[in-house]
């Protein structure tokens, strides 16, 4: 059985050697395609030795609109790319998800594909000078993602998620987001970022106007939705999670 990652990556060079080390574990090969870093991203991915291939990107698009449409085109090239490896499992990835997820369950299993719960990592202010692995506390609330697929024709990313058409889907295994918790000043870094040139609607909000008004608040005290945090630990208890929307 063999399992290929995908990734679409961008200014991630302080974090993406800990995620590939991760995936060792779990990924056969990796594919990256980097979009317009300005930092050490590509020879990081190049020098790592479960990457076998990185497409460069350097074309910049300062349009929100057409960046929207590269989420999906560019994640749909690096997938193309990857099935020369004839890959029984492809996963999907971004640079601050760390999986966990027994592979093993992947043997005879009936689904071609798995959805998995993420649940986002922050930073407290008792941990908020721990490396950002050591962070202690998640919150209660959980995604649902398609990340875990096996190739066919007609896949379609439009944008994070693929389009798989007539996939049997699973609910497997978890995801340790640390988008929010990588550092106060990646924090800020990552609200200045989806402020200028995120343009997306979630139930009636601009994500971009959402980012702007989280500038400066990088430490918590509860969860985004107003909760108490839990441990990893507690992931696995159903009477402590809660499945929200995107």
């Amino acid at each position: 059985m063999k399992i290929v990652g995908i990734t679409r990556i961008r200014n991630e060079a302080k974090i993406i050697r800990h995620t590939l080390n991760h995936l060792k574990g779990f990924c056969d090969e990796v594919y990256v395609l980097d979009h317009c870093s300005t930092d050490d991203s590509v020879e990081v991915c190049r020098s790592h030795p479960i990457v076998v291939d990185v497409i460069v990107n350097d074309c910049w698009e300062s349009n929100p609109i057409k960046r929207l449409e590269l989420e999906g085109t560019q994640r749909q090239e690096i997938y193309e790319k990857c099935l020369v490896s004839k890959p029984d499992w492809v996963y999907y990835f971004d640079a601050d998800e760390f999986i966990d997820f027994n592979k093993n369950d992947l043997v005879n299993t009936q689904y071609d594909s798995f959805k998995l719960k993420f649940f986002d990592y922050y930073i407290t202010e008792k941990d908020k000078r721990k490396h950002f692995l050591n962070r202690n506390f998640c919150g209660r609330e959980y995604r649902e993602i398609l990340t875990l697929f096996k190739p066919r024709p007609n896949v379609l990313f439009s944008h994070r998620e693929p389009t798989l058409g007539g996939t049997n889907n699973g609910v497997l295994g978890k995801v340790k987001h640390y988008g929010k918790a990588v550092s106060v000043t990646e924090w800020d870094k990552t609200c200045d970022y989806y402020s200028n040139h995120l343009y997306e609607v979630n139930n009636g909000v601009e994500i971009s106007k959402k980012w702007q008004q989280r500038k400066g608040k990088a430490i918590h005290s509860v969860s985004d939705f107003g909760t108490e945090f839990i441990t990893w630990k507690d992931t696995d208890n159903e009477l402590l999670i809660t499945k929200r929307l995107k």
